[in-house]
């Protein structure tokens, strides 16, 4: 085999590493650097880390540590079969030593490596965090009813809706998946968002589970970098009837049992289910809810009839027996009396 002469330390050799001899390339050869002391940021509120010049819902623990250390490991551009250890020794939440065992091959010859740094976990703010502290909004949701108020039920629906659909959306990396601020009264309830996206899917969300519709109206309050900021309100109305509300709509006595894409109703004479659209549903006529009962006794029970006392003049009244009925002779049904006569209605009322 023919010898080379290093050009560095003037010795013979057989092969030349990177243009000089293996005692003087193993002089000079670094397998790896790491600086003495690492920093990483975390926010102090959520514990998000900050990476790579954004803010990521990855929350710090010993892994974000060590996956940090090996972020910053500069590995020899030849190096080959790497095998990478790391003893990580935790001195306070906010400060590790990490110790780093290399093993690697260099055109063919094993080495090792051993380095040790210092990692320091500065506390700050994120940027969603900022923004909920800051009152951050860019959509307001507010939830209303048709020619109502919303019920107590209907609002904790709408609640568990909203809070579960940020938080999924929060997990998929929206960072503006967040209520800013709430407000609630008898008329509903309004929730002041960080996204306006969110919004608007909420709103899709609410309206295919509860019914009604939403509309969305843009107003202007900022400008950034020449470019116009909107804020974007979003009124959602629910149904104007809810289950258990009781209607007269085309001859027929109905009782709301669902109301969200079509209102499913049953016909309180026959037993039969009725589904109509929203739309046609709220032009019926309401005659009440099982609260505007009034008790009427039941005297007798024939065939296809029954006979109770009106519960305001006493007087005998016949009427065609729902289909319904399990009341016995004696006992009190629930009755509501309107323009159409006198309407019982099922005892229990399910939504």
């Amino acid at each position: 085999m023919k010898e080379l002469i290093c050009p560095k330390c003037g010795n013979t050799t057989h092969n030349l590493y990177e243009n000089v001899c293996k005692n003087c390339f193993f002089k000079q050869f670094k397998l790896a650097e790491l600086d003495p002391v690492i920093s990483t940021q975390i926010c102090a509120r959520c514990g998000s880390k900050y990476e790579r010049g954004q803010w990521t819902d990855t929350k710090h623990d010993t892994n974000t540590v060590l996956e940090k250390v090996e972020s910053e490991l500069l590995l020899h551009e030849n190096a080959d079969i790497i095998e990478l250890g790391f003893e990580p020794q935790k001195l306070t939440p906010y400060q590790y030593i990490v110790n780093v065992y290399i093993q690697a091959e260099i055109y063919g010859m094993p080495l090792e490596e051993k380095l040790t740094t210092e990692v320091r976990v500065q506390r700050g703010v994120c940027d969603a965090c900022s923004r909920i502290a800051a009152g951050y909004y860019e959509g307001i949701i507010q939830l209303r009813a048709s020619n109502r108020n919303p019920t107590d039920d209907e609002k904790k629906k709408c609640d568990h809706l909203v809070r579960d659909a940020l938080s999924r959306m929060e997990k998929k990396g929206d960072r503006l998946a967040f209520i800013s601020n709430m407000s609630s009264s008898k008329e509903g309830t309004d929730y002041y968002i960080g996204s306006s996206g969110a919004c608007r899917q909420i709103c899709k969300i609410i309206t295919s589970k509860l019914g009604g519709e939403h509309q969305e109206s843009p107003s202007l309050f900022s400008q950034r970098d020449g470019k116009e900021l909107y804020r974007v309100s979003y009124a959602v109305r629910l149904p104007k009837y809810v289950p258990g509300d009781i209607l007269y709509f085309n001859n027929q006595v109905l009782q709301i049992k669902n109301c969200d894409k079509k209102a499913k109703c049953i016909d309180l004479q026959t037993g039969k289910k009725v589904i109509a659209s929203i739309e046609d549903i709220e032009k019926a006529e309401f005659l009440g809810t099982f609260a505007d009962a009034k008790r009427a006794v039941l005297v007798a029970i024939e065939d296809n009839a029954i006979m109770i006392l009106d519960p305001t003049n006493y007087q005998t009244v016949t009427l065609k027996k729902p289909f319904f009925l399990t009341a016995r002779e004696g006992e009190e049904i629930p009755v509501l009396k309107t323009e159409y006569g006198m309407i019982p209605i099922p005892e229990e009322i399910k939504a």
